[in-house]
């Protein structure tokens, strides 16, 4: 494939959109979890919901959580090997994000207990 072929333009900005998705993604992943505490009989509200079940509703959230993230990284990886240099920057940003998310929502739950 050519450098900056019109597929790897696309994946660049394919790259920042999936970016951009962060906001309702969290937005999203709030109501997940929230849904899936109340399906397993707590509220939000509740101070002792046991780990368990802090798990089985997190897992699925944080992973509506970083799944733009890691779109945009998959996205920017593939722009960049196709000699695009511009898919660097989302990249590194969707890699770093998915990172950062995944190890803040650990550490609340560590610093929780």
């Amino acid at each position: 494939m050519a450098p900056g072929s019109t597929k790897a333009r696309r994946d660049v900005r394919r790259a920042w959109l999936w970016l951009l998705m962060l906001l309702p993604a969290f937005v999203l992943a709030v109501l997940v979890g929230d849904w899936l505490l109340s399906l397993q009989g707590y509220d939000n509200s509740d101070e002792t919901v046991p780990l368990g079940a802090t798990v089985l509703a997190g897992g699925p959230a944080l992973l509506v959580l970083v799944a733009p993230a890691i779109a945009a990284l998959l996205y920017g990886l593939r722009a960049r090997r196709h000699d695009q240099p511009a898919g660097l920057t989302p990249a590194l940003v969707g890699g770093i994000a998915a990172s950062a998310l995944v190890v803040l929502n650990v550490i609340a739950l560590i610093v929780s207990r």
